[in-house]
Formats: C-alpha cells, structure tokens, sequence
C-alpha cells in the first residue's frame, strides 16, 4: 500500500526555501538547550551549593558521552524514516517504526544496567573528590535510570524529522526545558532534595516529553502510523539499516567528546586564566556553529526523503544550495568574530588577561567558521544516503587530529595559542577529508550502494538517474 504519508515532505517545492523552514525548529532548540543548561546550573549553584554544582559537574564526562552516542544513534531512526517516506510505502515505514521501537526498549535496558553498574569505577577513575563523591554518584545513577525516557524522545524526535516533523520535537525540548526547571524549583527549593532531586528533575522530565513524542507518532491519521506494544514487528532488515547509519553517527559524536577530554588536558597546563578564557573561546564557537549544526541535520533528512523517491538531481541542487548558503553565513560570521573579538570576553569576564586571551583565541577559531558548513552538509548527505561509516571517519580523523596538533603546536613549544590553532586546523582537515570523499568518488558510490539496496519498482520512471549508474530495476 503506498500512499503519501507526510504533508511536510521534502521531496517537492522550493529546496532552499524548505530546508531553512525546516531548519529553523531545530536551531531553536538547540538555542533553548543551552539556556536551559545555563538555568539548570544557575539553580544548582545557587540554591544547593557550590559542591552541588562541583558534584553535578563531576558527571559530565559520563552523562555527556551517553547523551551524545543516543543522539546520534537516533540519526538512524532519521534516515531510515525518511527514506521510507520518500518512498511513501506505508508497510515499510510502519516496519521502521517498529523496530526502532523495540531497539529503543533493548537498548535503553542495556545502557540503564550497564550505567548503573559503572557509576562507582567511573567516578573513581576520574579521581572524583570524596567530598562530593556520594552526590556525584546518587545523580548519575537516577540519570541512567531515566535513560528510557532520554532514549524515548531521541530515537522519537529522530522519527519525526524523518517524516519531515521538525516542530514537534522543538516543542517536547521546550516542555522538558520548562518541566525541568519547575521541577528543580520544586524538588531543590521546596523538597529540598538537594542533588539527588535535580536529577529526579531530568530523568522525570525526559521521560514525560518522550511519552509526548509517542502520542504524536501515535497520531495515526496524521501520519499513517501507530505504535501498540502487542502489534510491535521486528524487521532484522529495518534493524541493520539503523544500526549501519546509528552506531557509526554515534561513535563519531564520543569520538569528538573524548578527543575534547584530551585537549583540555593540555589547556590545563596553562593555568587558569587560560582555561577560563579558553571556556569563553569554546563558547562562542559553539553558539556560532548552531546554525550549521542545525542546517546539516535538516540536509540530511532532505536527502533520505528524496533519494526514497529516486530524486537525484534534487538532492545534488539542495546539496550545492546548502553549502553555498552556509558558506555564506560562514564568511559573515567568520567577519562579525574577527570585528568583535575584543569586545565578546567582557560579556563572559572583565580579568584584563583573560580577556587578552579570549580576545586571540576568538580571533583565531573565528576562521573556523569558513569550514563547518561544508562539512556539516556532505556529512549529513552522506549519512542521509546510507553511507555513515566513512563520515564517521572523516570526523574523526579531524576530531582526533586536533590531539597531536595541540600537542605539537601549543605544548611542546609552551604556547598556550597553539590551542586554538589546533582547533581551526583540525576543522580544515575534517572539510577536507570528506570532501575528497564526497567528490571523488564517495557520491557516486553512495547512489549505487541505495539502487542496489532499493531497486527502482518496475514501471516506474526515474528521469534524473545519473549517468554514471544503469537503472537497476526490481
């Protein structure tokens, strides 16, 4: 049965003009997460303490390589819907849906009890303070707990972009925003649970936002879809599609984390003025790559619905208009930077040499602005397409270069910029990686890779099927 199963398809009208109207929720609610991270902390401080917030700090690391694999595991779920989409084969796309149900419930169990039996040799193996460890270990512990409702809204939020819903999954990010921080106000202040409450706060609000995300797949009419526990279906087929794009989008995003971790182990060396400004350096380059961040997630749910309906052409022009457009803002930004770069660290601090140091550093990575977009689109692309493994590569071939680099740029000769030259280099490698793969070779293997796995239904006409490949028919 095949039919049209989203109205907010990607595969028809004016392909700029949609990507940016697609884009738009999801910048802003990457905006919305930082404010709330922001709150968050400002609650903890305040309220609890400056080793509540020390305790809550000393999870990081952990908390935040699991948040990151499960979002990018969820790019699975993205591509795989999204295609099914393109293709508007109802069965198919309801086979999707539930298998990544049933991964969500396998993999939500394992990492919950795989989480929870780590909690103690973690936070010791990070040297964890005693004074704050017990603290540190009651929060990660409730955040492994809640990891079904975390994992519930990833994987859901993934499904809807796929179906070309980015609204909603904005809308559930600002309700679990709002509801956590109610509910750190209520837990911290009234019930004074201290620590242990702002983690009930999370898992509790996670997981009401998920349950949202189900009762709006569960919609049925809207998008031909429903998910009922005794008429879940697993498809081992639909199951290695995600795994083939999820798990590598995953190890990409510890990759990046970890190959952080390191760096900062240098920044370290280099006392504290430098970290602090290094902090604000980090900062501003992560609220000026939102934007691309949040264009290259929207070029890849653009490609998997097009390239379902055989629409190759299409997909080459959205490409080309993304990276142009974001180069763009790119060159902008990359200006802007270099203007303001001595007026940004007073919004942050006042310390005359923090500010210096800031002042270099945002002079510096300003220029790495020129490089994100091109990366962050091919990536996407490709993964939207079905190729994730070599992306994930590329990535962290940046990721990981950026380690020597600042090694051998900032603390073998004890310059302390080296650091931020580390950072825009490694960007430049990462562009360029994965466009020689891209355009030697990597787009036309991409293309062959889906027409063998998706064969073109006989009868059907596929006038802009590229040169380079025959018409494989099914």
């Amino acid at each position: 049965m095949k039919r049209r199963i989203s109205k907010n398809a990607l595969t028809q009208g004016p392909i700029l003009k949609n990507l940016i109207l697609f884009t738009l929720p999801i910048l802003a609610g990457s905006i919305v997460t930082q404010l709330y991270n922001l709150t968050d902390s400002v609650i903890v401080g305040n309220y609890i303490g400056k080793e509540a917030l020390a305790a809550v700090s000393a999870t990081s690391p952990t908390t935040n390589i699991i948040n990151l694999f499960l979002i990018g595991l969820s790019a699975g779920s993205t591509v795989v819907i999204g295609q099914r989409v393109g293709v508007g084969d109802h069965r198919k796309l309801q086979e999707a849906i539930d298998t990544i149900a049933i991964l969500t419930l396998v993999v939500g169990a394992f990492i919950t009890v795989f989480g929870l039996s780590i909690c103690r040799p973690v936070l010791k193996l990070l040297g964890t303070p005693e004074n704050i460890f017990e603290n540190s270990y009651h929060y990660m512990m409730v955040i492994f707990i809640g990891t079904f409702g975390n994992l519930i809204y990833n994987m859901g939020s993934g499904c809807l972009r796929g179906m070309g819903d980015s609204v909603w999954p904005f809308n559930f990010l600002c309700l679990c925003s709002v509801l956590n921080i109610l509910l750190d106000l209520l837990m911290v202040i009234v019930f004074g649970w201290g620590v242990l409450g702002a983690a009930v706060a999370t898992a509790i609000s996670q997981l009401i936002s998920g349950i949202g995300i189900i009762f709006r797949i569960n919609r049925g009419g809207y998008y031909g879809v429903k998910l009922s526990l005794k008429k879940l279906h697993f498809s081992s087929f639909e199951a290695k599609e995600i795994a083939v794009i999820g798990i590598p989008a995953g190890i990409q995003q510890i990759g990046n984390t970890l190959a952080a971790l390191f760096v900062q182990s240098y920044v370290n060396t280099f006392g504290s003025d430098f970290i602090a400004a290094n902090n604000i350096v980090t900062r501003i380059d992560n609220l000026a790559n939102m934007p691309v961040m949040a264009m290259g997630t929207a070029v890849g749910t653009f490609v998997a619905q097009n390239v379902g309906t055989y629409q190759f052409t299409r997909i080459r022009k959205g490409i080309n208009q993304s990276i142009a457009s974001l180069q763009l803002v790119g060159i902008v930004m990359c200006g802007a930077l270099l203007i303001a770069s001595g007026a940004v660290p007073y919004l942050f601090n006042s310390d005359p040499n923090v500010v210096a140091i800031a002042k270099t550093g945002i002079f510096i990575t300003a220029f790495v602005n020129l490089f994100h977009g091109i990366d962050r689109v091919l990536v996407n692309a490709m993964r939207g397409m079905g190729k994730s493994m070599v992306p994930m590569v590329t990535a962290q071939l940046g990721a990981l270069s950026r380690v020597p680099v600042a090694y051998f740029l900032a603390v073998v000769p004890n310059n302390q910029n080296g650091i931020f030259w580390a950072l825009m280099i490694a960007s430049a490698i990462r562009s360029l990686a994965i466009s020689v793969y891209y355009f030697f070779g990597g787009w036309k293997s991409a293309v062959r890779t889906y027409l063998r796995k998706h064969p073109i239904p006989p009868g059907r006409e596929v006038p802009d099927l590229p040169s380079f490949v025959s018409s494989p028919k099914g």
